[in-house]
Formats: C-alpha cells, sequence, structure tokens
C-alpha cells in the first residue's frame, strides 16, 4: 500500500501533464486549421471583389464613354462650337451635366478641345482657354489621328477616368470632347459591400497630376487619388510592404487584407494600383501573395471601330 500511495500522485501528475499538452496539441492543430481555412476564405472574398471591382470600373469607362458620344453628337452644342460661341456652349454644357446627375446620380466634368487640341472650354472653369495639351495628353493626340472615341484610365491633373469623342464634320477632325469621371461613384459601391477602396498612382506621375501633391503617401512611392477612405483600413495598408507588387495579388496583416490588380493607359503603360480592402473576421499573420497576369488583361482602353 505504501508503495501504491507513492506512484499514485506521480501517475496523476503524468496524466495531468499528458492531459495539458494533448490539449495544447489540439488547440494549436485546431488554431491552425482555423488560420489556413481564414486565410482561403479571405483569398476567395478577395478574388470575387476584386473580379466585381474590374466589371465595375469597366461599367464607369462604358457610361463615360456613352456620355461623350451623346454631347459630342448634341446639336445644340455643336451648332454653338462652330460659331465658337464659348459662353453658350458653357450653358448648354452645364446644363447637360445638372440633368444627367440628377437623373442618374453621377458627378462628372466635361472638358471640350479644339482642333489643336488646346483647350476651348472646361466645365469646372469657363476662364480657361488655349492650353495647349498635346504634349502630356496622348489620348487626345490618338484620337485626333483615328477619328475614333477612346475610354481610359489616364493621367492628367489628377488619375481619372477620361472618355473623348472625336467632333467631325464631313469626316474632318474640329475638335473632340471629353467626360472626365473620378472614381467616387466605384468607392460608394463597395463600401456598401463592406469594402474600402484606394487608388494609388505611382509618384513619378506627380509632375503631371499636379492637384495630388498634397494627398498621402504610402510606401513612399504611391499617392492615394481618392479624396475619401476607411482610415483604419489606410493605417494598416501604411504599414504594407508595397516594394514588391506584381499584376495581381493579395496582401494580408493583423485585422486587414487587401486585394491589388494594376491600372494601365491605353499605351499599356503602368500607372499605378487599384487596391481592395476588408476586415479579417480573425488577426491574420502577414501573408503576401503576387499573382503576374498577361500584361494585356489589365490594360483599361476601349476604342470604337
Amino acid at each position: 500500500m505504501k508503495i501504491v500511495d507513492k506512484i499514485t500522485p506521480k501517475i496523476n501528475l503524468i496524466i495531468v501533464l499528458f492531459s495539458f499538452v494533448v490539449l495544447f496539441i489540439s488547440f494549436y492543430f485546431v488554431y491552425t486549421l482555423s488560420i489556413s481555412y481564414a486565410q482561403k476564405e479571405t483569398v476567395q472574398s478577395l478574388d470575387t471583389t476584386l473580379q466585381l471591382t474590374k466589371n465595375l470600373l469597366e461599367e464607369e469607362e462604358q457610361h463615360a464613354l456613352s456620355l461623350s458620344l451623346l454631347l459630342s453628337q448634341d446639336k445644340a452644342f455643336l451648332e454653338t462650337f462652330y460659331k465658337q460661341d464659348r459662353a453658350a456652349s458653357f450653358e448648354i454644357i452645364k446644363q447637360k451635366i445638372d440633368a444627367l446627375k440628377k437623373l442618374q446620380g453621377y458627378s462628372f466634368d466635361v472638358q471640350v478641345h479644339d482642333k489643336n487640341l488646346h483647350t476651348y472650354l472646361r466645365s469646372w472653369d469657363f476662364s480657361v482657354q488655349d492650353v495647349p495639351l498635346a504634349a502630356f495628353r496622348q489620348g487626345l493626340v490618338k484620337v485626333k489621328e483615328l477619328k475614333k472615341p477612346l475610354v481610359s484610365v489616364e493621367v492628367g491633373r489628377r488619375l481619372n477616368i477620361k472618355a473623348i469623342s472625336p467632333i467631325l464634320k464631313n469626316n474632318k477632325f474640329e475638335g473632340s470632347i471629353e467626360v472626365i469621371e473620378n472614381f467616387e461613384h466605384l468607392r460608394k459601391k463597395l463600401a456598401e459591400q463592406g469594402y474600402a477602396l484606394f487608388v494609388l498612382l505611382n509618384k513619378k506621375y506627380i509632375t503631371i497630376a499636379t492637384t495630388l501633391k498634397h494627398h498621402s503617401l504610402i510606401a513612399d512611392k504611391f499617392v492615394v487619388v481618392n479624396d475619401s477612405y476607411d482610415t483604419n483600413s489606410f493605417m494598416a495598408l501604411k504599414n504594407m510592404n508595397l516594394n514588391n507588387l506584381q499584376s495581381y495579388g493579395y496582401l494580408m496583416q493583423g485585422k486587414f487584407s487587401f486585394g491589388y490588380f494594376d491600372i494601365k493607359n491605353f499605351k499599356n503603360e503602368e500607372l499605378g494600383y487599384i487596391m481592395i480592402a476588408m476586415k479579417n473576421s480573425m488577426s491574420l499573420s502577414t501573408r503576401i501573395y503576387h499573382e503576374k497576369i498577361s500584361k494585356e488583361s489589365n490594360s483599361s482602353e476601349v476604342i470604337i471601330r
């Protein structure tokens, strides 16, 4: 009995320790599986959202292109344009913008160019005229050359969607009209579904996009184009390593995960990135997934043949 009494506490201790070890291993195993599942689920959600974002961006481009085409064929506008009555053209453009804003809920600007690709009229500033644009607005040059409409994400004073339609008279190029849309409508659409949008422009274009000079900078490499964004996910994004972004991929860290794809102009030059942020269901360790896709797939250009 004395021997049994001496051994029993040791056996109990061993059983308790073994139970703790088994419990710890089980907990670690379940936790690891949960993390792995959460990461896979997050990637799937981001992938779906990135595809949705691409579709919405394409819709925005088609919307801008439709407006540009309509305005380029508007009889009242053309009559004042050919008479070079800027004041009358300005009033007609403003009326069209106000009417479409009430009807569709879109905010956009319009710029009209003369046959020399100089500024003829800006809907947001009547006083501006005769600004030469050909040197840094290659989209305008292409529209004049092809006499065909073009829509793309392009760098000007800002980075935005620009849809340009030629003004033709007897098949002769007399000028062009441009509808300019920002990414605010896209941001609101994504926010309704719980996602934050960041439009990032490579800072090397800041000499052209002069209105973005005082916008937030990320990783000393990208300027945040949109004026409104979620501050919590923005702070998380600032702590991410963005030095090796590819054409398409995902970033995960702590409470937030990000999906991205690159933005290219009609010349297939990389301008920056569309970045989508979502809040994680649980805190995740840092993971970075990059996937290269074909150079043509993200080129943002539509030309009407």
